[in-house]
Formats: C-alpha cells, sequence, structure tokens
C-alpha cells in the first residue's frame, strides 16, 4: 500500500506486537479507542487490521483518514 521506506520498517517491526498492544497503542497516541461503542465495524481481517493500526500509529492520522477507510 505504501512505498515508504520507513513505513515499511515500522511494519516490519511491529509485527512482533500483538493487536491488542497495537489497539492500546493507537488508543494511546489518539486519546481514543479504534473501535467506538454503538458502531458497526470495520469488518476486516485481523492483517487488515494490523495494516490500518500501524498506517495511524506511524503517521500520526485517525482511522477514518486511513486511505482504504471507506472502501466498499
Amino acid at each position: 500500500m505504501d512505498d515508504d521506506p520507513l513505513f515499511k520498517k515500522f511494519c516490519e517491526e511491529s509485527k512482533s506486537m500483538s493487536l491488542v498492544h497495537l489497539l492500546e497503542t493507537y488508543a494511546s497516541v489518539f486519546h481514543a479507542a479504534f473501535f467506538i461503542m454503538g458502531e458497526d465495524g470495520p469488518y476486516v481481517s485481523d492483517q487488515e487490521l494490523r495494516d490500518w493500526l500501524n498506517w495511524c500509529v506511524f503517521y500520526g492520522r485517525p482511522r477514518e483518514e486511513y486511505p482504504l477507510a471507506n472502501r466498499d
């Protein structure tokens, strides 16, 4: 998805982190949970969720700004 070598390195280094840890990191960075109570979705695979969280944390952008967030 991204040709940024620093982002690729970040993703490689975060492979050992659990999804729970990535979700906690997101919450710490944005002072908000990734999943919102009472809201459906997102319905993605574990790998897609990992990619999404990595992108948000690395670029400091919330989940709504993820390039694939609104895909059908």
